[in-house]
């Protein structure tokens, strides 16, 4: 009798301990593979948003059950130039209409190399939503994988959800410039070599915010579009001094290319990750702030 129930014992702990492993399974990490997606994309539980730059490009066939939203929707055009995140409220009408509600699961994915998509998980952090993946390599990724798209358009039920802003993943510009002389805080300029030295100029000023560093966006990317494996980008950020143990904080004009950066950072599990969302276009046009070139 105490054979049975020790054989009981363990067998209920095996299936205890491989229905944790399948439960697992199911919580998509930060980056997502399209044999991933394309095995949950019906999911009632997971909303699939698609970023491609041209809304004819979803038109002509996207991923099964993805909604379509241009990145100009997920922020907020500024009179001054530039964008801003959108607000409590102007979040939560971005959550309703896109069907998310607090346990949903997001998958992004553009055509980009998640540019586009990165600036929608950049938002959805700051409104508190944990559950965001980009799908590694986009829709080009999905084709190659010979995956499924469709025309079919899917009716999206509207929610009621109030984000929870969570502050500290944006910072302000009197926010960088008091920590400029700050060892524990680290700037990461995502922008191209040309717009760091101040030989292009995109603001009443070029050059960059002094303390800066300079990874462009595009250096986070394979040639086919997928991102980098984990230890070479890591030996990249901490290459030019970017480690875990400092307050990292991202910046490009707009905070679009920026928002790739941040990804990256979150990718690579570095606690501390900010973006400085007005980024180039307010710096580089308020003259009482310093510029370096």
């Amino acid at each position: 009798m105490r054979h049975r129930w020790t054989v009981a014992l363990v067998v209920g702990a095996l299936l205890g301990l491989l229905g944790a492993g399948a439960a697992t399974a199911q919580e998509p990490g930060l980056l997502v593979t399209p044999a991933w997606l394309a095995a949950r994309a019906g999911d009632a539980g997971v909303r699939v948003v698609d970023m491609t730059t041209e809304p004819e490009d979803y038109q002509k066939g996207h991923i099964r059950g993805a909604v379509y939203l241009h990145v100009n929707d997920a922020r907020i055009a500024v009179p001054a130039g530039g964008f801003r995140l959108p607000n409590a409220d102007e979040g939560a009408r971005l959550l309703g209409s896109l069907g998310i509600a607090p346990e949903t699961t997001v998958v992004i994915y553009d055509d980009t190399g998640g540019l586009h998509a990165s600036r929608l998980f950049f938002t959805l952090e700051v409104l508190g939503h944990r559950r965001v993946a980009l799908l590694d390599g986009g829709i080009q990724a999905w084709r190659r994988a010979g995956l499924p798209v469709t025309r079919e358009i899917p009716t999206v039920a509207p929610t009621r959800y109030r984000p929870a802003v969570v502050a500290d993943r944006v910072v302000s510009a009197e926010w960088v410039r008091d920590r400029l002389d700050d060892r524990s805080v680290a700037l990461v300029d995502a922008r191209t070599a040309a717009e760091y030295t101040g030989a292009d100029v995109r603001a009443k000023r070029g050059g960059h915010i002094p303390g800066a560093v300079n990874v462009e966006w595009k250096q986070n990317l394979r040639a086919d579009l997928t991102f980098k494996p984990l230890d070479e980008l890591r030996a990249l950020y901490t290459g030019k001094g970017v480690t875990p143990d400092k307050t990292v904080v991202t910046y490009c004009q707009t905070h679009h290319r920026a928002a790739h950066t941040y990804f990256v950072l979150r990718l690579l599990g570095y606690p501390r990750v900010a973006g400085y969302d007005r980024s180039w276009v307010e710096w580089g046009n308020r003259e009482e702030l310093p510029v370096a070139r």
